[in-house]
């Protein structure tokens, strides 16, 4: 019942790692609307630079969901990085992933069962993830999954 966070976290550090992978990416990050809670770059490329470009459009990235829902974005948060595609999957509207990979939108189906996993790992570390964005709703066993994919042209 009472898990190591200690041990739920370095499972989801390997999951992340994972899902970098799975998309031959070079960074993935997991978010909430206050920081980086997790990492993983490769390390022939330092991830900092894009951690800090996503630290700055956090509070943009959380309203891509509802964006992409309506007429889709004013503007595009990812216009000044022109090095890769993004894959964004939101559990609950409370967590991003961010993976910046050469073909997000070829890590779509790989990257279901990593994020069912990543989930279920998430809900156990911060029991809070369970609820939606708004407070309400506890989602017991699935999390709700909005993916974005921003492919750069060409």
């Amino acid at each position: 019942m009472f898990e190591s966070r200690t041990r739920l976290a370095q499972e989801i550090t390997g999951l992340l790692a994972a899902l970098r992978a799975a998309g031959g990416g070079r960074y993935v990050c997991l978010l909430d609307r206050k920081a980086v809670v997790f990492e993983d770059a490769d390390e022939q490329q330092p991830g900092w630079a894009l951690r800090r470009f996503l630290e700055e459009r956090r509070e943009a990235l959380f309203g891509l969901p509802a964006e992409m829902a309506g007429e889709g974005p004013a503007t595009d948060l990812f216009e000044d990085w022109e090095h890769d595609d993004f894959f964004l999957a939101f559990l609950n509207g409370k967590v991003a992933v961010v993976v910046a990979c050469p073909d997000a939108e070829g890590l779509r189906q790989p990257a279901q069962r990593l994020l069912k996993a990543l989930s279920d790992r998430l809900f156990r570390y911060e029991p809070s993830y369970r609820l939606d964005a708004q407070g309400k709703g506890y989602f017991a066993s699935r999390a709700q999954l909005d993916v974005v994919v921003v492919a750069r042209a060409g």
